[in-house]
């Protein structure tokens, strides 16, 4: 059983509801630094999908600087896994554009979207 859910659906790469899912466990402290993170051979047999799938989104988290590795010990969440004012840029540039898109195309106001917004920022 992993320590975070990852309920994996069409259409989206693998890797990257992964590499989500990830971050989103570590950013809302389900994960906390310094504790184990799963293995590639756990989280892919778990998810039933192929372990060269997982290892993408571990190294991308490595990269990110949101997992690092223990001699010894294995792969852990980073102590300093909170991103840099430049990376929370970046990671929220293509996500903002996304949302604004997809509420232009359901007709929704900007005040129901900061709505939303609001009600998945308590969720976390």
């Amino acid at each position: 059983m992993l320590p975070f859910e990852i309920q994996l659906k069409h259409g989206t790469p693998v890797y990257e509801q992964v590499l989500y899912a990830s971050k989103k466990a570590i950013v809302s402290g389900q994960l906390q630094p310094g504790e184990a993170f799963p293995s590639v051979r756990a989280i892919s047999k778990e998810l039933k999908v192929n372990p060269n799938t997982v290892q993408k989104a571990v190294t991308i988290l490595k990269q990110e600087g949101f997992l690092e590795v223990q001699p010894g010990i294995g792969t852990i969440v980073a102590k300093s896994a909170r991103l840099n004012p430049e990376q929370r840029e970046s990671l929220l540039e293509g996500e903002l554009e996304g949302l604004a898109l997809k509420a232009k195309e359901l007709s929704l106001s900007l005040d129901e979207v900061i709505k939303a917004l609001r009600k998945h920022w308590k969720e976390l």
